[in-house]
């Protein structure tokens, strides 16, 4: 019996046609590389933190494994059918090719058997993706995602390599009564079907002319890849690779001797926002909890992002990215919740983004009449507190930074009931009195020298309690001090009060009590969470109190939904919004309490719900109050 094998090029002859067409196909792909290569040369250097192997380790394990690209299983699914089926493909089509030119024997026998099942396994994986995709985008279509004629061109584009390639097999098979045909069961049921309906003559020629239109449509397929969204094959893992590694504060400039300069044209973009640009599918994930996204601002980072790509690929690089990239009331609206970064599967740093923008914006003096008057407020008590410096208690087993918030008479509830609980633990603490806010708003806001000018002044402060442990009660104040001042030279130990009560309550210092029957849901502010992964501290002193009813509202942990407030630093309207959105959400899933460990959460939420509960409005409380009434004891 002869070797399993079949003949490259049957009925085809000669290669004329195959080296035609690849040479189109190579010169598609070096200019289409070049030129998006050259483009994001052109991009500021650097923002890349974390050593060079473990971004590479990731970028190579979002392509390979593609878990972070997928939210779903359902859609991992359909995802590494299409991209593993066409791998696999283009690998088999390598085969040919080495045989086809160098003369090589590698497809004989029972290797011969296994490539032939395995093309077909990956066709069957190429059209379930591709099937799967578009019924997802033109018959489910969720709001999220964008869906246009160059989606579609693509899907029918792979649908249609699977299915001709599946035909060339299927004739083939009926012109040579292939005796290997089982092994290529797709190959061998379309024969099936197609010699009920023609002879050997008939399907030989059919064939060659499948086989042509075939070679032609996967070849313009490869041709494509630069010039249309396939090119996120290597812009994704590209825009990892140059990502910061997610749990860090991803809000730049990096901390350095010397402040990054604001982006202004795209020419001031960096590298990895033009990657970013180019990279980004408009998966929609980025708007669905974006706290820009409202009634009135129908904008999102992925307007951002296909703005950048516009201007990018027509080389408008003195282009005004205001007006350009992203609209002015969007840019003032972004509260850095880092819900799109954390949603997005390229690892995109919007807000990094949003904020550089908004730097070169205030370096050029255009910042808007909200955020100019609190530069001003900040400069004159900076200015005082210089002025008139005080000196920490250096006793004390704990410090308290109070944060704006908590330094104001009406707010300090949160900061008693710390001190509340500190005694009750046996603990000695003193609340500090730095000479400055902490600087985060100023950051947010765009103005990087004012922020180091607060920032010095508070780092100069704490210098007489070096080591010491500090708690925070607010999450803007606790991710600027434990990077942004440790970056600076800061020698202090950071927690949220979360954290801290946390311990004491493992340690068995703080007993948890009884009776609070009420629904209970925290509120994970954005600057604790997605900034800095901390989910667990105040649900362990939620469970912990008897009678108490912890809800996981659908929008929590990860997913949670953004106050609105951002430290204060959007406009009020888009911060109300936000608010009323939350609990609007909060109502509808039965929420009686909500517990927050963020001031600035605490009184947007409150004043929404006033608002969206009517006469009956939620509880709004920290978790250190809920704590200190009766919570524990």
């Amino acid at each position: 019996m002869m070797e399993p094998s079949r003949q490259i090029l049957w009925n085809v002859g000669s290669h004329s046609f195959l080296n035609a067409c690849s040479a189109v196909a190579a010169a598609s792909l070096l200019a289409g590389f070049s030129m998006r290569v050259s483009a994001w040369l052109r991009g500021k250097k650097g923002g890349e933190t974390g050593g060079t192997a473990p971004r590479l380790r990731a970028a190579l394990k979002a392509l390979c494994v593609q878990n972070g690209m997928m939210r779903t299983p359902l859609y991992l699914v359909m995802h590494r059918c299409a991209s593993y089926g066409m791998a696999l493909l283009f690998a088999g089509s390598l085969l040919v090719a080495l045989e086809m030119h160098l003369g090589l024997h590698l497809l004989q026998g029972s290797a011969y058997l296994a490539f032939t099942l395995a093309m077909d396994c990956a066709g069957i994986a190429v059209l379930v993706g591709a099937g799967f995709a578009a019924y997802l985008r033109y018959v489910k279509k969720p709001e999220r995602l964008e869906s246009g004629f160059g989606d579609a061109m693509l899907l029918i584009m792979l649908g249609a390599l699977a299915l001709s390639g599946f035909l060339v097999k299927g004739l083939r098979i009926v012109a040579t009564s292939d005796h290997w045909a089982a092994w290529s069961p797709v190959g061998y049921s379309a024969a099936a079907a197609l010699g009920r309906t023609m002879d050997t003559g008939q399907a030989t020629k059919l064939h060659q002319l499948a086989w042509y239109g075939h070679a032609a449509l996967a070849f313009t397929f490869i041709a494509l890849v630069p010039w249309t969204k396939l090119l996120h094959l290597l812009s994704v893992p590209l825009s990892i690779f140059l990502s910061a590694p997610r749990g860090k504060e991803a809000l730049l400039p990096r901390l350095s001797a010397t402040p990054a300069a604001g982006s202004i044209t795209l020419a001031d973009c960096s590298r990895k926002q033009l990657v970013e640009a180019d990279a980004c599918i408009e998966c929609g994930r980025c708007r669905k909890l974006c706290s820009i996204y409202q009634e009135d601002i129908p904008y999102a980072p992925i307007n951002l992002m296909a703005n950048l790509r516009m201007l990018s690929h027509r080389g408008d690089w003195d282009s005004p990215l205001v007006d350009g990239a992203i609209h002015g009331d969007a840019l003032w609206s972004c509260t850095a919740c880092r819900s799109c970064e954390e949603r997005c599967p390229m690892e995109g740093e919007h807000a990094a983004g949003i904020i550089g923008i908004r730097r070169g914006e205030v370096e050029s003096g255009r910042a808007p009449e909200f955020a100019a008057a609190r530069f001003a407020r900040h400069q004159v008590s900076l200015a005082a507190a210089t002025d008139h410096p005080t000196l920490p208690d250096s006793a004390s087993d704990v410090h308290i930074w109070p944060g704006c918030k908590e330094s104001e008479a009406d707010q300090s509830t949160t900061v008693n009931s710390v001190l509340n609980l500190m005694k009750k633990a046996g603990l000695t603490a003193t609340v500090l009195e730095p000479p400055s806010c902490c600087g985060a708003p100023m950051r947010q806001l765009g103005n990087e020298e004012l922020f180091r000018q607060h920032a010095r002044a508070n780092i100069d402060y704490l210098k007489a309690i070096p080591g010491a442990t500090i708690i925070t009660c607010c999450p803007h104040c606790f991710s600027t001090l434990k990077h942004g001042y440790l970056s600076l030279g800061a020698d202090i130990n950071v927690l949220h009060h979360s954290q801290q009560l946390a311990g004491l309550l493992s340690e068995g210092r703080l007993s948890p009590a009884k009776n609070m029957p009420l629904k209970a849901a925290f509120h994970d502010p954005c600057f604790l969470g997605r900034h800095n992964g901390e989910y667990d501290s105040p649900r362990k002193l939620i469970r912990s109190i008897e009678g108490l009813a912890p809800l996981e509202m659908k929008h929590s942990r990860k997913k949670s939904l953004c106050c609105g407030s951002g430290g204060g630093t959007v406009p009020q309207e888009v911060a109300a919004a936000n608010g009323r959105k939350w609990i609007r959400q909060a109502l509808k899933e039965g929420v009686e309490a909500v517990v927050t460990g963020c001031p600035y959460c605490r009184e947007n939420l409150a004043a929404a719900s006033r608002e969206e509960a009517k006469g009956n409005p939620l509880i709004i409380a920290d978790i250190a109050e809920i704590l200190d009434s009766g919570g524990l004891s």
